[in-house]
């Protein structure tokens, strides 16, 4: 797993975290933050996926079968 993809992965579980402590709590800001984050992340996570096919010389780049 290379750099982008790990720090994508982490951001999504810092997400998880936060959307979680603010749904237990009330705290909508944070709540939203983690959904943010979420989000960011598996983008990052997208962006490193493409990056390893294109590497790989994948039809498809964008097909996640390709894996």
């Amino acid at each position: 797993m290379n750099k982008d993809k790990m720090d994508g992965v982490k951001e999504q579980v810092k997400g998880v975290v936060n959307l979680g402590i603010g749904k237990l709590t009330g705290n909508e800001d944070r709540a939203l933050q983690g959904e943010v984050e979420i989000t960011n992340g598996s983008n990052k996570k997208d962006k490193a996926d493409f990056e390893d096919n294109v590497e790989k010389g994948a039809v498809d780049p964008d097909n996640p079968s390709n894996v």
